[in-house]
């Protein structure tokens, strides 16, 4: 079980909406919330998430990760859980001109306040 393997299935939006209902009820609400607060659902949100992760982890974050892995009973859903936790929590830390959801299917362009017209 490795982290490229989370990659690899969880960037699919079905997949990842699948796994994130597989983490428990509490936890795909909170990600449902910070999706819909994006315009999207929460499978588009947590497959641009892993593929962000996919093109960018750095030795710290896949650490982390393969470190929550070890004997876990469930290597890729504790995985992606510890995945998700960190870039939900970097989306919630930054301004929303450092993080864009438009690329996503059914998101919506955000703005801040200055920048249209």
């Amino acid at each position: 079980m490795s982290i490229d393997e989370i990659v690899h299935t969880c960037s699919n939006e079905k997949v990842a909406q699948a796994a994130v209902a597989s983490l428990g009820f509490d936890f795909a609400r909170r990600v449902r919330i910070e999706a819909e607060s994006h315009g999207t659902t929460a499978g588009a949100l947590v497959a641009k998430l892993v593929h962000e992760f996919g093109e960018a982890a750095d030795l710290d974050d896949c650490g982390a990760i393969k470190l929550a892995m070890v004997k876990a009973d469930q290597p890729l859903l504790c995985g992606l859980r510890v995945l998700l936790e960190t870039r939900l929590e970097s989306i919630r830390n930054s301004s929303a001109g450092q993080w864009s959801l438009c690329g996503l299917p059914g998101a919506l362009p955000s703005f801040e306040v200055g920048q249209v017209g």
